[in-house]
């Protein structure tokens, strides 16, 4: 029976992959790794909770995870955990290092101790930073140029998987970047679950700035689908000339290529619940350094993988707000838990003007 170790299984994609893989594969062992930190949410697995093994650790802690690897002896391992969200990595940048940058490296050392059949990094988008404009995306050879706390954090995971890479060719570890994930079990402070609940209690939407920031799309079940395929590739070695030429890593940049902007995201919110958008959406001050726009290239991934998205963008974000509507007792129990999620950037903290 193969063994998966799932790290931020708790999280918004985490629990998704979780429980995609139980029903892709019903027989394999899932342990599911989560240090239930802001994000992380036990509620989430909760419709598999007795079919996997929970363990409350902390990537960043070798000790706790050496050990967790040499009693599960996990078979895969695939990396989700990470802080994700620029706003609280503004505010507060320490916690975003420890998750996405030590805790990389720690999980990548624990694969390297207790070898594991593949290994799969789960990164960002945003790593690349800014798309310059005329520039239509990001592809596997672009550059690292990430400008943000969260970001910069998780550029710098990457860097250190990168080294383990072509440090360590007996270690089958893969990397792969994302487009904006969607669908159920987002932490609503995120902008599709935040403009979905607010407008279910009553409250405007608030866009940040003139809302024409561009984001790249994605159902997470599609993502879901293109980690596990990188996960179980046959990939050869990765050859010399990688050194100068990050294309040629085992490195997969995962995208549906459908690209909307905040604002509209905000609209086709409002229009699925059926009310009018001119009523329910308010501008609001910008946050500091905010990326104007990104995408990434899936060719890679397709061409060498036969990977594609299978999720057409508007029935799934329909799909997504009707979840939101219909599991309203799941993000009650989060804002009565963490508060108001939505930081209001009129009232800057000091040191981030």
């Amino acid at each position: 029976m193969a063994v998966y170790l799932v790290t931020g299984a708790a999280g918004f994609i985490g629990a998704n992959y979780v429980q995609f893989l139980l029903a892709r594969e019903p027989q394999v062992q899932v342990v599911a790794v989560d240090y239930i930190g802001f994000a992380g949410n036990m509620a989430n697995l909760d419709p598999v909770l007795e079919r996997i093994t929970f363990e409350n650790a902390d990537i960043a802690d070798l000790e706790s995870m050496e050990a967790i690897y040499r009693r599960c002896r996990p078979d895969f391992v695939v990396n989700f955990a990470a802080e994700s969200h620029n706003d609280r990595a503004i505010l507060g940048p320490s916690s975003f290092m420890r998750s996405n940058a030590v805790g990389a490296q720690v999980m990548a050392e624990c694969s390297r101790l207790v070898p594991v059949k593949s290994h799969v990094h789960v990164s960002t988008i945003e790593v690349y930073g800014e798309l310059a404009a005329g520039e239509r995306w990001f592809t596997e050879r672009s550059a690292l140029n990430a400008k943000t706390p969260y970001s910069a954090a998780k550029a710098a995971g990457d860097q250190m998987v990168r080294a383990y890479m072509q440090t360590y060719p007996q270690l089958n570890i893969r990397m792969t970047h994302c487009a904006n994930n969607f669908g159920p079990y987002q932490l609503p402070e995120k902008l599709i679950p935040l403009a979905v609940t607010n407008v279910l209690r009553g409250r405007k939407i608030p866009v940040y700035g003139d809302g024409l920031q561009s984001r790249d799309w994605l159902h997470v079940i599609d993502h879901c689908e293109a980690v596990h395929r990188v996960l179980h590739a046959e990939l050869g070695p990765t050859p010399a000339a990688a050194a100068t030429d990050p294309g040629l890593l085992p490195i997969f940049d995962i995208s549906a290529r459908h690209e909307v902007t905040n604002l509209e995201i905000a609209r086709l919110v409002v229009t699925e619940l059926g009310l009018d958008p001119a009523e329910w959406i308010e501008h609001v001050p910008d946050r500091p350094n905010h990326d104007r726009r990104y995408v990434i290239n899936p060719e890679k991934l397709e061409t060498e993988l036969g990977w594609r998205p299978s999720r057409r963008f508007e029935p799934e974000m329909a799909e997504t707000v009707r979840w939101y509507r219909d599991n309203r007792d799941w993000w009650e129990a989060i804002l009565a838990d963490k508060g108001e999620l939505g930081v209001d950037w009129s009232q800057l903290p000091a040191g981030t003007s």
